[in-house]
This record gives C-alpha cells, sequence and structure tokens, in this order.
C-alpha cells in the first residue's frame, strides 16, 4: 500500500489518497509497521461492521491510577499489551 493514507470519514485536511511524507518513514522513533497494520485493520473493522476494537480511555487525569484502570477495563490483557507495544517499542 506504500502508506497510502485512507479516511474513512470526510476528508476536511484533503489529504486521502496521498502518502505519508518519506521523512516520517525513515524517522527510526516513528511507530512500528504492525502499528500501523493493527490500525489500519482496527478501522476497517470500525468502519464496515461497526465490529472493531472497544475504544480506550487514553485521557487520564493527573494523579488517577493507569493500571488500574486498564486492568479493571475491557480486554486488560490485550489493552497492556498495545500500550507495552506501542509506548516501548520505539526505543528498542
Amino acid at each position: 500500500d506504500n502508506y497510502k493514507i485512507i479516511y474513512f470519514a470526510h476528508d476536511n485536511y484533503d489529504i486521502a489518497g496521498n502518502f505519508l511524507d518519506e521523512r516520517f518513514r525513515s524517522d527510526p522513533e516513528r511507530p512500528p509497521d504492525e502499528l500501523l497494520r493493527w490500525h489500519f485493520r482496527q478501522a476497517v473493522l470500525t468502519n464496515m461492521r461497526g465490529a472493531g476494537e472497544p475504544n480506550f480511555e487514553t485521557d487520564f487525569p493527573p494523579s488517577s491510577d493507569i493500571l488500574g484502570e486498564i486492568r479493571e477495563g475491557p480486554k486488560a490483557a490485550e489493552r497492556m499489551e498495545f500500550e507495552l507495544f506501542s509506548r516501548f517499542a520505539v526505543s528498542i
């Protein structure tokens, strides 16, 4: 797909059909390809079938128990794996 930008809603920014900039693609700190593919699959599932992964809370107030909220939320193991993968994969 050569990092083509796909919009599943009205594109107010007129970027649908374009490709990610080469500077982003060559940045060693960019998200791994596996995360981009996962994100695309979830967008397809959500927009075509309405059955993607649940939306997770990402706006935690200061001094809140983020780990506790993740453990008590939906799909806790998958969420924790995603959080660890997305936060630490670029620093390996």
